[in-house]
């Protein structure tokens, strides 16, 4: 076993430290580029009855994709049932852009201060960092599908 005089065991833990250090550091690094990123998205089928459902008062809210693909940073896919007279969240803007596609009922669209109506078939478009906001004015529930779109590229507010 090695002895260590009394005078020089400050200056051994310094030189431990020294030399030990890095390579944790280095072992550290290379186990966290040793972790795969999520593999992209395939080609795939999502039926309409999967995923997780979230309930609000105005809405029901099934999710059925949210993740990384080979030409985008997230994908998010979810169908919105809203109830009559209904908002899913008040207006507002993002970065990403959005697709929504109406499957049932009406919805009017609020776009820059415009409103639009949207019934069965209809695809919404919402442009990047443009305000808008959705309502069912019907007397019946509508429902549509939110397809998110999030470029590699896009910036994450509050990152540089």
């Amino acid at each position: 076993m090695l002895s260590i005089p009394t005078s020089l065991r400050p200056c051994a833990c310094c030189a431990a430290a020294v030399l030990i250090l890095p390579v944790v550091a280095t072992l550290r690094g290379a186990a966290a580029q040793a972790t795969p990123a999520r593999p992209p998205l395939r080609s795939a089928v999502f039926p309409a009855d999967t995923g997780r459902v979230r309930v609000t008062h105005a809405a029901v809210f099934r999710a059925l994709v949210d993740t990384v693909t080979s030409n985008l940073s997230r994908l998010e896919i979810h169908v919105t049932t809203l109830g009559p007279g209904e908002s899913p969240h008040p207006p507002h803007r993002h970065a990403h852009e959005e697709l929504m596609i109406v499957r049932t009922g009406t919805l009017e669209v609020l776009q820059n201060g415009a409103t639009r109506h949207a019934g069965p078939g209809a695809v919404i478009f919402e442009a990047s960092n443009e305000l808008h906001g959705l309502r069912n004015p019907g007397p019946d529930s509508a429902t549509y599908v939110v397809i998110r779109i999030d470029p590699h590229d896009l910036p994450i507010p509050g990152r540089r």
